[in-house]
């Protein structure tokens, strides 16, 4: 349908403000916002730069502060950059108590020290300053003696580093060189989230063994910290484990939280969703909610220092929790878990609330400060009074409507979908339901023509055990502005719908999450809204994989596809993965070698031979959890068979694309491509991408 005082042109070809500098720009984020619990009118966070090769800055500003008059920037040099290899993923790279600030340093992975008080200090290096250690998840105590942390050791393995909890000594005034590292405990394959009372020594964390994944199963511990003459930890009296002990109810336990009165507060999902609990005066444990609920007030943990649930100072039993249900959107409020009571707190269509924190005003009035967003409007840092002030952003991007005239009309709103699919063994028709949002294509000065509906760009978030993100996302508003529908599909596996829901890939991996990514293209298509000759696929990592197993075994779907960083031999990653994941694909496939038939049947790769429509490989060099020779053998593959195809190689980069230009040509290498392949000519001016077995020469 042509549109009043719109230009008819074909989609895909629409003039867009949102460009690909423009994305990559807006890649600069705002994460791990912390409160300094000794000064509260204190917030510090994480800020990401694609123009400094995607550095992560630490800054610091008073919570109602909304001119940046306090601001600071703690890590301006750039040999700083805050972020830690646990994991891999990292996360938690960082902690602070009155004012002294520790952190992880990328370039040598050391833990530094810098005390924000003293005019002029310099980060200086700690612990046992070997660049074979990786530390994340930072607890300073409150005596500034000794911060608490998570140790990965790589002196002698990779795929075996000991994961310990350490207490590492913080140095005096004026000292310099190594400190002490205390080793506390290392009896699991991952620990995470130790947190200090401020009641008493008290101490919990949780962990976990090979082969779960910590949203699998997790135990939470705790212990009061025995302490030596000097103040420093020599070890743990009395530690025990007070949920999911081995042996017991399997669950999935997160964020760790001691409130003001020592009361232990976590979350875990023993009732089939993530609600929080608190630990009883006899180590019992109750439902904060009163009975189980079904809503999600917590995410998988990738990273550490997740933080959805805080405890809220000088209220027994309260804490400021975020959740949602059934993925629509996110509530935000104040649980009593006395009275089993939430009281929801108004938000302005926030979909993702995160990094929750309590603070306070300079006037003394409590703050909530966190990290949220909505369709439109980008993450950003904010401040929520819990008196009622509406919520005030204090950093991170601007709202579309802040954004100026240029973007006005060309934000893509997304409405959620449920569409019909099927659940294995697929020979018995079993009927199912899963989830997606759809952005329609938008562009105020645009429509497409009379007889032409758009194509559909398929979204495949990675993980898998993961989710799609309605916050405004400008890689999206990039597609849908130019003319291309999107959805980002929520396949059978993701979170957000309690743990039946995320277990259905389990071990179906390569076999659900491709019906779904299938079905919901031929579900829009079937309702008029996209162009059934014209449906593309992209995925990253994980989603990769998904994106190459639907092109190879439903190759009648999708017209082109995208890999970013994907997997396209599953055996391959099984035998050369990184510790964190090193079992997973047990649960997504099956025990290797044992299954090794099965990892061979769902791979890609070894399905090259149905492969028939052009596909796009987009790669990091120094990626160690999806390894490059995984694009490599695809592409190789793939040019043997004569099939249309590209491979972008990025060096320097990891999992995933951090550095300003490599943003840029790794969308604008997708748009060229695309369009190559689905017949539109982009408005904008892109170098042309080599492609292998280009029909056109």
């Amino acid at each position: 349908m042509v549109s009043k005082g719109k230009t008819a042109a074909a989609y895909g070809s629409w003039k867009s403000p949102f460009s690909a500098h423009t994305v990559a720009t807006a890649s600069s984020s705002v994460s791990m916002a912390r409160v300094d619990a000794a000064k509260p009118t204190r917030v510090y966070w994480l800020e990401s730069r694609p123009q400094e090769g995607g550095r992560l800055v630490l800054l610091s500003k008073d919570v109602d502060d909304y001119a940046d008059a306090t601001l600071r920037e703690l890590t301006a040099d750039p040999q700083w950059n805050v972020r830690t290899g646990v994991h891999e993923y990292g996360g938690g790279a960082y902690g602070v108590h009155n004012g002294v600030v520790v952190f992880a340093n990328w370039s040598d992975q050391g833990v530094y020290v810098l005390d924000t008080k003293t005019e002029g200090a310099e980060p200086r290096r700690i612990g046992l300053c070997d660049n074979k250690l990786r530390y994340a998840a930072f607890a300073v105590h409150e005596s500034g003696r000794f911060v608490l942390c998570v140790r990965e050791d790589h002196r002698e393995s990779d795929i075996h580093a000991p994961a310990t909890l350490v207490a590492v000594r913080l140095p005096a005034a004026g000292e310099s060189g190594p400190t002490a590292e205390v080793e506390l405990f290392g009896d699991t394959d991952f620990v995470s989230s130790p947190v200090i009372s401020p009641a008493n020594n008290e101490i919990a964390f949780y962990a976990w063994n090979h082969p779960e994944m910590n949203w699998d199963a997790t135990t939470l511990y705790f212990a009061q910290l025995e302490l030596d003459n000097d103040g420093m930890p020599t070890g743990f009296e009395n530690l025990r484990a007070v949920a999911g002990a081995p042996g017991e109810l399997r669950e999935s336990i997160y964020q760790p939280r001691f409130d003001g009165d020592g009361v232990l507060h976590f979350i875990s999902d023993r009732s089939g969703f993530w609600n929080p609990y608190y630990l009883g005066t006899e180590g019992e444990v109750h439902w904060s909610l009163g009975n189980p609920v079904e809503a999600e007030f917590a995410g998988p943990e990738w990273a550490l220092g997740e933080s959805t649930m805080q405890p809220v100072p000088g209220r027994l039993y309260s804490v400021a929790v975020t959740y949602s249900q059934a993925g629509a959107g996110r509530k935000l409020g104040i649980l009593n878990a006395a009275t089993h009571a939430i009281e929801d707190l108004p938000i302005p269509g926030w979909s993702s609330v995160g990094s929750l924190q309590l603070g306070q005003s300079r006037s003394g009035e409590p703050v909530l400060v966190l990290i949220a967003g909505g369709p439109t409007e980008p993450l950003g840092l904010f401040t929520y009074y819990i008196n009622g002030i509406s919520p005030k952003r204090i950093a991170g991007g601007a709202a579309s409507s802040d954004m100026g005239d240029a973007f006005t009309g060309f934000v893509s709103v997304p409405r959620q979908i449920t569409f019909p699919t099927k659940l294995p063994p697929f020979s018995t028709g079993r009927d199912a339901s899963a989830y997606a949002y759809f952005y329609p294509p938008t562009n105020r000065d645009y429509c497409g023509p009379a007889d032409e509906l758009p194509p559909l760009l398929v979204l495949v978030h990675g993980g898998p055990t993961a989710a799609a993100s309605t916050v405004l996302q400008s890689k999206i508003q990039f597609w849908t502005s130019r003319g291309v529908a999107v959805v980002d599909t929520d396949y059978g596996g993701s979170t957000g719908y309690g743990r039946a829901y995320r277990e259905r890939l389990y071990p179906h991996f390569g076999e659900v999450d491709v019906m779904d990514s299938c079905a919901v293209a031929l579900h829009l298509a079937s309702q008029g809204l996209v162009d059934r000759r014209r449906l593309s696929i992209m995925g990253g990592s994980a989603g990769g994989f998904t994106t190459l197993a639907c092109l190879a075994f439903r190759p009648e779907v999708f017209a082109v596809g995208a890999s970013l960083y994907g997997i396209s031999d599953l055996e391959v990653l099984a035998q050369e993965t990184h510790k964190f994941e090193a079992r997973y694909p047990e649960h997504l496939v099956g025990p290797y070698p044992a299954a090794r038939d099965e990892y061979r049947r769902r791979s890609p790769l070894h399905a090259a031979d149905a492969l028939a429509c052009p596909v796009i490989f987009l790669q990091g060099l120094e990626d160690k959890v999806v390894p490059p020779n995984q694009a490599t053998l695809m592409v190789d593959e793939l040019r043997r068979k004569g099939i249309a195809t590209a491979h972008v190689e990025f060096a320097g980069e990891q999992h995933g694309f951090r550095k300003l230009e490599n943003i840029v040509r790794a969308l604008e290498a997708q748009l060229y491509f695309f369009g190559r392949v689905l017949g539109f000519s982009p408005a904008d001016h892109i170098e042309p991408v080599p492609i292998y077995n280009d029909p056109s020469q």
